[in-house]
Parts: structure tokens; C-alpha cells; sequence
């Protein structure tokens, strides 16, 4: 006995493995498509047509135990599909395969033949779950196999009263099942695309752990020797040549001092931001994140002094694009290549500002649903409205003495989409020094140019150099 308990347990479990779909993983709740708790609330919504089984049981019958009777299947039908085939589609909990399909087909076996045809509707629903919890191996035979049911039952019943081919029955029952598999292929994405984050994370992690150990040996090896061999020469030359081992141990001293710094300086280096690194980890994060990216491809236009707080912006606008925006499109523009943005000469007044962003601006504008405004002057501590990134990324340009602005980009269109500038007033600007005028005797001086314009003048001219 112990034997054939055991056969057919494997027996079951072999077919369990057989029928089931893998597993899809846990996944947070902001993926519609893959929460069972979502999907519970969407999938109660197409239980109204069970209301059709209520109707027709009511007119067929005038027996209130038969009618008792039915109304308990059908609230036990719906129980069991909402309750275990999500548990063993979305959650991997595969000891519900079996009370998930027995329970639906059981009571559509006990509802039909007492109650009346009516209760085939629920085969809709048991196509939809053979097609979440079966691999299509499986549930493809089945679901034809149910249609041709729907179809040819009602010609066999005489109580039907039906003639000819039934397919108000078997085309539901076919349209559900296309309909789940196309659930069911994009969930299988959304999880790929959360295992490739999550590879992606992990990859970034080890290399950065990777440099971090590599660097510290550079820098760390070579000091810590040398501190090593000339301590224990000190401590030899300590009775023999106190002076030698004094001279030694003020050595080891620099050469400590020396390397703190070298370590200071290292960790600061990994606080640092770079525009370049930003740029190349953005392509690999909208990517992965499914936005079509455009990106400069060449970032020489922006000064040196500069492309660590763009790199700050990039990071910031990437990460709200990717968590906030639903975009399916994000452009970032350098210097001149906004110059002719659709807000030009926009600027604040006594800011030192152009609206143009000429050469040391950027630039990100995406497509999507578009928060509410974010504006922030030149110099002034951000204390608008927005997120926590956002406030600081502007404590950042208005250390920097520029300008952050955010906004709608299409304020007309159905998705606004979002646009985030940042204007830094370039070396050349802020610094020109005031032109004075070759004037002839007799002629009255012409009066002094605005700065902007005079830096114009003075990048035309062909004279002699400054």
C-alpha cells in the first residue's frame, strides 16, 4: 500500500509538472498585468456574465431548492476562480493546480445537467484558466476540446431545444482563450524585463565593487609596504642610530599622512558625477525600461566646470522618466543644439540668462503625463513644488548661479509630456569685460552696448586677439 501511495503521489506530482505553467515571480503592485490582487479585481468585473446562468436558471425553474441549488454553484464557481488560479498563476502555488481546475470543471458537471445549459457560460471562464495554469501543449487541446462541447451539446439535449451549430457559446470561449494568452505573453515580459533590472543592478554592484578593490590596492599597496619596511627599520636603528630612526619614522609619518589624503581624495572621486558615465548609464536604463532614447553624442560643447552638475541633471530627469513619466520616447539636448527652443528669449530679466540655452544649458524633454510646473530663478534656493530629487537638483543650479525650469513640454496634447531645463550663464558672459569705444575727435561716443551684445560683437570681430 505504502508503495502505491508513494507511485501515485509521483504520478501526481509528474503530471502536476506536466500541466503547470512555470511560476511567474512576485512582483510589486505598480505591474497591473502581473498583481493577482489587480487581476482579481479585473477579473470579477467579467464575472456579469454568470448572470446569464442566474437568468435562464430562473425561468427554467420554479423549484426554489433547484434554484438554491444553482445559485450556490455558481458563488462556489466564482470563488475558486478568483481565489486559486491567480494564487497558482501569479504566485507559483502549485498545490492549487488541482482544487483550481476540479473545483470549475466539478461544478459545471453538477450545475448543467440539474440546473440547465445555461451553466456552459462558466466554461468561458475555465478556458481562461487552462490557459494561465497549462502550458499551451495542454491547454490549446483543451480549449478546442471545450468549444466543440459548447457547440455540439445543445443538438443532444432535448430539453435544449436547440438546432444547428451553437457558436454564441464556443466563439467566447475561443476569444477568451486568445485574450489570455496575450496576458499571459505580456506578463512573461514584464518578468524578463524585472529579472534583466535586477541583472543589470546586481552587474553594476560587482563592478563597482570591483573598482573599489582595485583601486585601494593601488593606492593603499605601495604606501602601506613602504610604511611597513621602513618601521621595522626604524625599530632596528632605534639603539644603534637614534637620529637615522627619528629621520625614519618622520618618513613613515608623511607617508601615512600622504596616503589619508590619497584615500579622501579617492572616496570623493566616487561621489563624483560624470556626465559621460550618466549619459552611457542612461541609454542602458531607458533601454532596459522600454523609452527610445536620443542622446548627444558628444558632450566637448559643455565646460569642464559643468558637466558634473549636468551629469546631476541627467541622473535626476532619467530617474523620474523611467519611475513617473509613462514615456515612451525622452530627447536630452546639450548647448547649442536648444538654441532654438520653442521658448527662446524666455529668460529672466537681470538674471544674465538668454532663453536660448546656447552653450551651457541642458535639456530633457519626454512624452509622458507631465507633473506640474517647477520653476526656479537664478540664485534662489528651490522651494517650489515637486519631489525631494527635484529640489535639491535645483539647490545644485542655483549653487551654480543658473536657472532650472520644468514644465509641460506640449501643454496642448494628450500626454503633456515633461520638460527640464538648466541654464548656467557661461565664463564668458558672466566675466566680459566692459568695451570701450574708438571714438574720433568731434563724434559723440556711441552709447555701450548690453553685455550679451557686446560678447556677440566681440566673438565676430576679426581683430587682434585678447
Amino acid at each position: 500500500m505504502g508503495w502505491n501511495a508513494g507511485a501515485a503521489a509521483g504520478a501526481a506530482g509528474a503530471t502536476r509538472r506536466f500541466l503547470l505553467q512555470p511560476g511567474l515571480p512576485v512582483v510589486p503592485r505598480d505591474r497591473p498585468m502581473m498583481d493577482p490582487w489587480r487581476w482579481r479585481r479585473v477579473a470579477s468585473v467579467f464575472l456579469v456574465y454568470l448572470g446569464y446562468a442566474a437568468s435562464d436558471m430562473v425561468a427554467l425553474h420554479d423549484n426554489p431548492l433547484v434554484i438554491a441549488y444553482g445559485a450556490v454553484l455558481l458563488v462556489v464557481f466564482s470563488a475558486v476562480y478568483l481565489i486559486t488560479v491567480p494564487l497558482v498563476a501569479f504566485l507559483g502555488r502549485r498545490e492549487y493546480l488541482w482544487p483550481a481546475l476540479l473545483g470549475m470543471v466539478a461544478c459545471i458537471a453538477a450545475y448543467v445537467p440539474v440546473v440547465g445549459g445555461g451553466g456552459l457560460v462558466m466554461t468561458v471562464y475555465l478556458s481562461v484558466a487552462l490557459v494561465l495554469l497549462a502550458r499551451p501543449i495542454v491547454s490549446i487541446p483543451l480549449v478546442l476540446a471545450i468549444a466543440a462541447v459548447d457547440t455540439w451539446l445543445p443538438q443532444h439535449v432535448d430539453w435544449w431545444q436547440a438546432h444547428g451549430a451553437q457558436w454564441s457559446l464556443s466563439a467566447p470561449v475561443l476569444l477568451a482563450a486568445l485574450t489570455m494568452y496575450g496576458v499571459r505573453a505580456g506578463a512573461r515580459s514584464q518578468a524578463e524585463l524585472s529579472r534583466a533590472h535586477q541583472e543589470i543592478e546586481r552587474l553594476a554592484k560587482e563592478q563597482e565593487r570591483l573598482r573599489i578593490a582595485r583601486d585601494l590596492h593601488d593606492l593603499l599597496g605601495h604606501a602601506l609596504t613602504t610604511i611597513t619596511v621602513k618601521a621595522e627599520l626604524a625599530s632596528k636603528l632605534a639603539d644603534r642610530d637614534p637620529a637615522r630612526a627619528a629621520d625614519e619614522m618622520a618618513q613613515v609619518a608623511a607617508l601615512g599622512r600622504q596616503g589619508l589624503a590619497d584615500v579622501r581624495a579617492t572616496v570623493a572621486g566616487y561621489r563624483e558625477v560624470s556626465l559621460v558615465t550618466e549619459l552611457a548609464a542612461a541609454r542602458q536604463v531607458l533601454a532596459a525600461a522600454g523609452i527610445r532614447a536620443e542622446l548627444p553624442a558628444s558632450v566637448e560643447e559643455v565646460p569642464g566646470q559643468l558637466r558634473e552638475l549636468f551629469g546631476w541633471v541627467v541622473r535626476e530627469g532619467v530617474t523620474n522618466a523611467v519611475r513617473h513619466s509613462g514615456a515612451h520616447h525622452l530627447r536630452i539636448t546639450l548647448g547649442g543644439a536648444c538654441a532654438d527652443s520653442d521658448d527662446a528669449g524666455s529668460g529672466s530679466a537681470g538674471s544674465g540668462i538668454g532663453g536660448g540655452i546656447g552653450s551651457d544649458g541642458i535639456e530633457l524633454v519626454d512624452d509622458g503625463r507631465g507633473p506640474a510646473p517647477v520653476n526656479g530663478a537664478a540664485g534662489a534656493v528651490a522651494g517650489s513644488p515637486g519631489g525631494a530629487g527635484l529640489r535639491g537638483l535645483a539647490e545644485r543650479v542655483a549653487a551654480a548661479g543658473g536657472r532650472l525650469e520644468t514644465g509641460p513640454a506640449s501643454p496642448s496634447a494628450a500626454s503633456p509630456g515633461f520638460r527640464l531645463r538648466v541654464v548656467v550663464p557661461s565664463d564668458q558672459e558672466a566675466t566680459l569685460p566692459a568695451v570701450s569705444p574708438v571714438v574720433a575727435p568731434g563724434v559723440a561716443p556711441a552709447p555701450a552696448l548690453p553685455a550679451n551684445t557686446a560678447q556677440a560683437a566681440v566673438g565676430g570681430a576679426s581683430g587682434p586677439s585678447r
